[in-house]
């Protein structure tokens, strides 16, 4: 007789911190074909809820997200804002950090990130893996475009309703001040050739499109409109790969992309990317015009997309077989031990550990702690000149109060020149006597040196 839902034990799986992990909150894990079934529990504060103080003595996992609504990691900025560390450094319980981040918003807070035990997201090296893509980026990646290559050529020339051609490449961007300087790149690359730029920085050159009726585009009917577009990512990290590169997949354009150094087991074919860091601007520009004016070599790296006969449907075999390798659904049976990594199969493993921890099937190490991950290249697409130019008025401006200060100083030479100079004597006699170094007696008749 099988046991239902309702029957099963249920184990808590705690949320410490904010309330915007309400994603989470009351979560059933029922899908493990596990005698048993965990919820998610969002913490609220055990001083004023005694629900939740039993709740959290009950828990031997503490999951502690990285995000705050403002992007930035409340839970690390005061100690007061974590689980209590004795409770961890006695066996009782592990913290899990999960978050969708690059590494480098938290990996200078080495004092924090050693409190942890388990990492909880999208690299494969993490103990439990949450990753950007799935199996359905196979899916997404064979369906249908949803434009033509015809209807991206006439875009080119007629653009939106405001009747102004669009540019090759297209841009949308919310992260004003990346923390590889990316936004640097592609004003260079802007001398060469148009970018059009979407969202709410400083650089933007194209207001958001709407349809006749009104309607706004989506991002989808955005991306799909251009030929290019730029998938770059805010931080160049090992395997970060974010929706950036799924938008385009699925809109049939060629993304242009700046993230990790190996993109291999994100390239849906051999010639699918174009990989920002081996060409300079003015390179990158160059290949764009020779891909935007060829229509044939254009349309070679969609061909996942575009087949060379209309009538045929696009298959895996068309595409990398790493590719393949890495994202295809394996038949998942009823055992969670064989799914490939994925949000379900870590969720029912930590489900697992959870109630094998709570029936004392299973000890937690209190030594298991996380190290800070460096495997970020900082600050990228930082160079001196890119900054100047991209900061111009700022440039400017300090230019400006630099020549005036020279100006001023300079004009009044006359009164600070000597002031400076009795400034310096004064400070010579003062460290003279302060280190009582012996002094030349001038008016001595013998010139003989005296204490």
């Amino acid at each position: 007789m099988s046991t239902s839902i309702q029957d099963k034990k249920e184990y808590p799986l705690m949320w410490w911190g904010k309330d915007e992990i309400r994603g989470f909150d009351q979560k059933l894990v029922d899908n493990c074909n596990l005698p048993y079934n965990c919820r998610h529990i969002l913490y609220r504060d055990p001083r004023f809820n005694p629900v939740d103080k039993d709740l959290y003595d009950k828990s031997p996992l503490i999951f502690v997200s990285i995000y705050q609504a403002d992007d930035s990691i409340s839970a690390f900025n005061r100690p007061e804002d974590l689980p209590p560390q004795k409770d961890v450094d006695a066996g009782k319980k592990a913290w899990v950090l999960y978050g969708w981040e690059a590494p480098k918003w938290f990996e200078s807070k080495k004092s924090v990130i050693n409190k942890f035990s388990y990492k909880f997201n999208y690299h494969p090296s993490s103990d439990f893996i949450y990753p950007y893509f799935d199996s359905s980026i196979l899916d997404l990646v064979l369906a249908p475009p949803p434009a033509t290559l015809e209807y991206k050529n006439t875009m080119r020339q007629k653009g939106f309703n405001d009747g102004r051609g669009l540019a090759p490449i297209a841009w949308i961007v919310s992260n004003c001040n990346s923390f590889n300087g990316r936004e640097y790149y592609v004003h260079q690359l802007q001398k060469y050739i148009n970018v059009d730029i979407y969202g709410h920085c400083k650089n933007l050159n194209r207001v958001w499109p709407r349809h006749a009726d009104g309607r706004e585009f989506t991002d989808l009917e955005l991306t799909s409109s251009y030929k290019f577009y730029l998938a770059f990512e805010n931080s160049n990290c090992d395997f970060y790969v974010t929706e950036k590169l799924k938008r385009t997949y699925e809109a049939g354009t060629i993304p242009i992309v700046d993230g990790p150094n190996d993109y291999g087991l994100f390239a849906a074919t051999h010639n699918a990317l174009i990989q920002a860091d081996q060409y300079s601007p003015k390179q990158l520009a160059a290949l764009v015009k020779a891909l935007d004016k060829d229509e044939d070599k254009y349309a070679d790296r969609l061909r996942y997309k575009y087949p060379k006969d209309p009538a045929r449907k696009p298959t895996v075999e068309d595409l990398s077989p790493v590719f393949v390798g890495q994202w295809m659904n394996r038949n998942q049976s009823a055992d969670y031990r064989s799914w490939p990594p994925n949000y379900d199969e870590s969720m029912c493993r930590l489900c697992k550990m959870a109630h094998d921890v709570s029936e004392g099937l299973e000890t937690l190490d209190p030594t298991k702690r996380l190290a800070p991950d460096a495997n970020c290249l900082a600050k990228k697409h930082y160079r001196f000149t890119w900054m100047v130019e991209y900061h111009w008025r700022l440039s400017f401006l300090f230019v400006a109060l630099l020549g005036m200060t020279l100006f001023v100083l300079y004009r009044k030479r006359g009164r600070w020149i000597p002031r400076l100079m009795t400034w310096l004597l004064r400070g010579w006699d003062s460290g003279m006597n302060y280190l009582a170094l012996p002094t030349f007696d001038s008016k001595s008749k013998n010139s003989q040196w005296s204490n």
